[in-house]
């Protein structure tokens, strides 16, 4: 009980009880103190409640925040990452400062190509055997008198990755390269354009290397990912 309720008990057992004129006065007095510090209790408690519910100077109301954006200049900011394409600023590109510091218009102009066809000179070198030996045919890296020629790989992968952006077109169907969605094998179909006879092969081929599924599933609503666990 409250100490208000304990006050009204005593008073209403003092008065059942048949005590006389001034004690039934003095406990009248008493319950009537008692009401006046319950009323400033109550004024107390509101005020809490719209501290706490508020904050100082708040309505309230969420429509009424006021939000700041920065608009410094976008010179005045160091771009630390960039990347279109999956697995290319990763794993094809060694001077990965410069190229995250560059823009789509160098990428055009060719400034990361010679990095780009050294780096799938590498792969082929390193991965030819394993796709022959696993049934597969690789890109073309010779020419016909045997010379290392690996345009034709850089040919077919040009596209994507020159320059190194998220291409849509809206009157394809919507899937990887063509936008992605979250269960797009998007790193499976990047190998398999830089790596394999896409004559021969389609850029689904390699889908079973990674990972068949998530340990937990898509959610239904945005942003669809599970939380992090």
């Amino acid at each position: 009980m409250t100490r208000m309720t304990w006050i009204g008990l005593a008073a209403s057992l003092a008065l059942s009880a048949g005590c006389g004129n001034k004690a039934d006065d003095d406990m009248k007095d008493e319950m009537d103190r008692g009401d006046d510090v319950e009323d400033e209790l109550n004024e107390d408690d509101t005020d809490d409640d719209t501290d706490d519910d508020t904050g100082d100077g708040d309505t309230g109301d969420d429509d009424d925040m006021d939000f700041v954006f920065a608009d410094d200049d976008p010179d005045s900011y160091t771009r630390i990452d960039r990347i279109g394409m999956p697995a290319i600023a990763t794993a094809v590109i060694m001077s990965k400062d410069a190229y995250n510091q560059a823009d789509p218009l160098d990428d055009a102009a060719g400034d990361f190509v010679g990095e780009i066809v050294a780096s799938l000179e590498a792969y082929h070198g390193a991965l030819g055997d394993d796709l022959t030996g696993a049934g597969l045919t690789p890109c073309s890296t010779t020419d016909e008198m045997g010379v290392i020629d690996i345009s034709p790989c850089v040919a077919v992968a040009a596209p994507l990755v020159l320059p190194d952006t998220l291409k849509i077109d809206t009157n394809a169907p919507a899937g990887f390269p063509n936008g992605r969605g979250l269960e797009d094998k998007a790193v499976d179909a990047t190998l398999a354009v830089v790596l394999l006879d896409l004559s021969v092969h389609g850029v689904d081929t390699l889908f079973g290397l990674s990972q068949g599924s998530n340990d937990m599933s898509f959610e239904d609503d945005f942003p669809y990912v599970a939380p992090a666990h």
